[in-house]
């Protein structure tokens, strides 16, 4: 996680069991963006109702190589 300042944080996953499996087995990326969103908007919501969650790339989005997914978390 990279603090940015007092109201936004980053979450980056750069490597994914998930999808470097299926990179070895020669299936496509699983979208799990939909699921990513769910997730996360309800685990910082548990945090603090205040926080809203952006997802910044996630699979269906194509692997850029740096990283598997990249979440905001902002404050107000």
């Amino acid at each position: 996680m990279e603090i940015l300042d007092d109201k936004r944080a980053i979450f980056t996953m750069k490597r994914c069991r998930v999808q470097e499996t299926r990179k070895r087995k020669n299936l496509p990326d699983f979208g799990c963006k939909e699921v990513g969103v769910a997730e996360s908007t309800e685990s910082a919501k548990a945090i603090d109702p205040r926080i809203k969650t952006r997802c910044l790339g996630c699979p269906p989005d194509k692997y850029n190589g740096e990283f598997w997914c990249k979440w905001e978390f902002t404050i107000e």
